[in-house]
């Protein structure tokens, strides 16, 4: 029921919605920095019969093996990995 008070509270930063074919609704939240994302399907959305039909909690954060990685990288200074794109300036909004 994570979600779902979530959901309720505006305790997000995204929100994304896929309606199902079966009436029900999956919502995916995710708060920036919180490094999980909260997957829930419910039937009856904001109506009286509203009933969680699943929920997870997903961790979002690199697995441990992505973060060796990732220090190794920053410890050597490789920036072999940086295609054109990212080497480009960004426009400044």
């Amino acid at each position: 029921m994570e979600g779902l008070r979530r959901l309720y509270s505006g305790d997000f930063n995204h929100m994304s919605q896929e309606r199902q074919p079966d009436g029900s609704v999956i919502i995916t939240l995710s708060k920036r920095g919180e490094g999980r994302f909260y997957r829930f399907r419910v039937r009856d959305l904001y109506g009286p019969d509203e009933e969680i039909l699943e929920e997870e909690v997903i961790d979002a954060a690199p697995p441990q093996y992505i973060l060796d990685r990732m220090k190794e990288a920053q410890k050597h200074g490789r920036t072999d990995n940086v295609g054109p794109a990212d080497t480009q300036e960004a426009p400044v909004p």
